[in-house]
């Protein structure tokens, strides 16, 4: 079992995060309490993944302000995902899920990336996109620069940072964003 404590940077909040292997691969699971454009949030997730860490399902529950939220992503042995019940053909043949509030969901696509040093891959994720909280398509890049360290960017967010994770995989530093207190 993993424990990680993240600080958010660019507004107050926390995430409390652990990761466990189970028989069927790995769970993800926290709650994050962040401020997101002057509300408040408290939110709980839990990700599924297969033993190769491919996504496979996810959830969320909690608020934001005054307003519930909830949201399940399934994955289909088709390769379609449902998002709450209702196939999204635009995800079709995705791996990762990114649930934007937390960098407990880049563990995920390290993980099944598995890259050594020097090595790069483009992927794109199940995203959930935190500025309306709805789910999208996320193209993203990750370029293993060191042993603990990956180049990473988010082309259609023109955004480009040093993430540097711990020896798990986990994110250690996400520039302007997340701080590990604690693992």
């Amino acid at each position: 079992m993993h424990t990680v404590l993240w600080r958010r940077l660019d507004q107050q909040g926390h995430d409390a995060c652990r990761i466990a292997a189970t028989a069927q691969g790995w769970t993800i699971e926290g709650t994050a309490v962040f401020e997101q454009n002057g509300a408040v949030a408290n939110l709980a997730y839990r990700l599924f993944c297969d033993r190769a860490w491919r996504s496979r399902s996810a959830s969320v529950s909690g608020w934001i302000g005054d307003r519930p939220f909830n949201l399940i992503l399934e994955h289909e042995r088709t390769g379609d995902w449902r998002i709450n019940g209702e196939i999204d053909a635009a995800m079709q043949g995705l791996s990762d899920v990114d649930l934007g509030f937390t960098p407990a969901s880049n563990t995920n696509a390290i993980r099944r990336m598995d890259l050594s040093e020097g090595s790069d891959a483009d992927c794109v994720a199940v995203w959930l996109d935190t500025e309306d909280w709805t789910v999208k398509r996320l193209p993203q890049s990750y370029h293993r620069t060191g042993p603990q360290t990956y180049a990473y960017a988010s082309p259609q967010h023109d955004y480009r940072a040093t993430l540097v994770t711990d020896g798990f995989g986990a994110i250690t530093d996400y520039p302007g964003l997340w701080a590990m207190c604690r693992h």
